[in-house]
């Protein structure tokens, strides 16, 4: 059991995987993200799924209303492109244009096999839906959460799976998409392989070779935000060595699907869903070592301006980002890999969270505190807490997706230095969350409810529990 659960990467990589799923979907475009290592030019084909009621104004012919109405829209081809090569592991990331919003698309990956009669082979489908057009009211359903091991709890079984993913599946159907908050491999848990490429490459692999990953992801597009565990727990080194080998991994399976970075070269961005805003930071690459937090409160003993966990570029985009949305966006997301709540209270988060760097933190809230519908996305701790901040914004922190819990260790202090906690839960392998967002009912007061599912209660069919926040007067 040991040695399967430790070694299962070495014993089978994976070096055959296909992977067909679409990423980041705007009102006119969608990134598609492929792994197929078996040569040969690849085509995409593309149509728009017609609604069923349209049919009942198209003479069909036929009286059966189970008839497949996609194939009442034409295909169109977005051409041919070459396989992707064994220097991005097979790995590749395109992009359909000129989509209508709104929308919903099925995609086919074909293969072209040149033999002496040109011959199309069909790899795999997708589906999707475009957003409504920017500033446009909307309705969103998506799902968050960090924190994924195959097989955890361990069950013998030759084909490993991710209970979270089997979980999240019951709910895909009405997903829009889902916000994976970082650790989507544990490079270092049970055993850190090494730090080169290929270490990092075949964990990826392992999680996108489950049934439940391979399911759920060719349903619903995924964003990420990487996290410590994508390189070395706890990583404050900048871009020491293993940085690079663990971000190109990163960005062949899960960065360059996102959308699109604020600034060349970076892993944090920002995007719309109609008139629903988003800002996804990197809290990784570019943090000083933390401060050290009074104990009672997570606040600063003395003010430092060096120690920063977002770095001045980044914190200086994020900051016109808020400009920009405070009065265009009924409602904004900011996403964090660590907890931004001073909760979390033991040594690790301490100098792990947002609780390490209590000057920026404080900073950072002093801005949103004036920002309507302003709330905070984050995992990490495995645990799961709602809390108004001191600033009035509320935070969802969400965690484990499926992994381990920590059923003695941890410190959560409830209601800390201007904190109110409205929710906290440990217990549970599998948790996430599912957030509705309304702005068109009211476009003037949006709806914005919080739902968690874990396994233990209702075996995550219903939420374990909801809350809806009051959505405030934002033009």
């Amino acid at each position: 059991m040991v040695v399967d659960f430790v070694y299962r990467p070495i014993i089978t990589p994976a070096k055959d995987l296909f992977v067909f799923r679409p990423g980041y979907v705007s009102h006119d475009s969608a990134r598609l993200h492929i792994r197929y290592p078996d040569g040969g030019n690849l085509e995409l084909r593309y149509k728009e799924l017609v609604p069923k009621a349209s049919l009942l104004y198209q003479n069909t012919g036929s009286d059966d209303t189970s008839i497949d109405f996609a194939n009442n829209s034409p295909w169109e081809s977005a051409g041919e492109f070459g396989p992707p090569t064994e220097d991005t592991d097979y790995t590749s990331t395109t992009a359909l244009l000129n989509l209508q919003p709104a929308t919903r698309y099925l995609v086919e990956l074909h293969s072209r096999e040149s033999t002496l009669h040109t011959q199309t082979v069909l790899l795999g489908s997708v589906e999707f839906k475009t957003s409504p057009l920017p500033h446009q009211p909307a309705r969103l359903r998506f799902g968050t959460g960090s924190c994924i091991k195959p097989n955890f709890p361990y069950r013998p079984s030759w084909t490993h799976d991710i209970y979270g993913f089997a979980s999240m599946l019951d709910h895909s159907d009405s997903l829009d998409l889902i916000m994976f908050m970082g650790d989507f491999i544990y490079a270092d848990v049970p055993l850190y392989f090494g730090p080169e490429t290929e270490d990092y490459r075949r964990l990826y692999r392992q999680v996108y070779a489950a049934q439940s990953s391979r399911r759920l992801l060719r349903k619903v597009p995924m964003l990420h935000v990487y996290d410590d565990h994508e390189i070395k727990n706890n990583w404050h080194n900048q871009d020491q060595p293993p940085m690079g080998s663990a971000m190109t991994a990163y960005n062949e399976y899960n960065g360059l699907p996102n959308p699109p970075p604020a600034v060349s070269g970076a892993s944090y961005y920002n995007f719309t869903y109609g008139n629903i805003a988003f800002y996804a930071w990197d809290t990784r690459r570019y943090r000083t070592r933390w401060e050290t937090p009074n104990t009672d409160s997570g606040e600063a003993t003395t003010s430092d301006d060096e120690h920063t966990m977002l770095g001045q570029e980044q914190k200086q985009h994020f900051i016109q980002w808020l400009h920009d949305v405070n009065h265009t966006a009924a409602v904004k997301f900011v996403i964090s890999s660590v907890p931004v709540t001073a909760g979390w209270s033991n040594f690790d988060s301490s100098q792990d969270t947002w609780r390490g760097y209590p000057t920026e933190r404080a900073e950072i809230l002093n801005l949103t505190q004036h920002i309507p519908n302003l709330f905070y996305l984050s995992g990490d701790r495995h645990e799961m807490a709602a809390v108004e901040l001191p600033s009035g914004n509320i935070e969802f922190s969400t965690s484990p997706v499926s992994q381990f819990t920590f059923p003695f260790v941890g410190k959560f202090k409830k209601d800390i230095g201007g904190e109110h906690t409205i929710h906290y839960r440990r217990p549970g392998h599998v948790k996430y969350g599912i957030l509705d967002v309304d702005t068109e009912s009211d476009p003037d007061t949006p709806r914005i409810t919080y739902s968690l599912y874990t396994t233990d209660i209702h075996h995550g069919k219903r939420p374990a529990w909801v809350y809806e926040a009051k959505g405030a007067h934002w033009r």
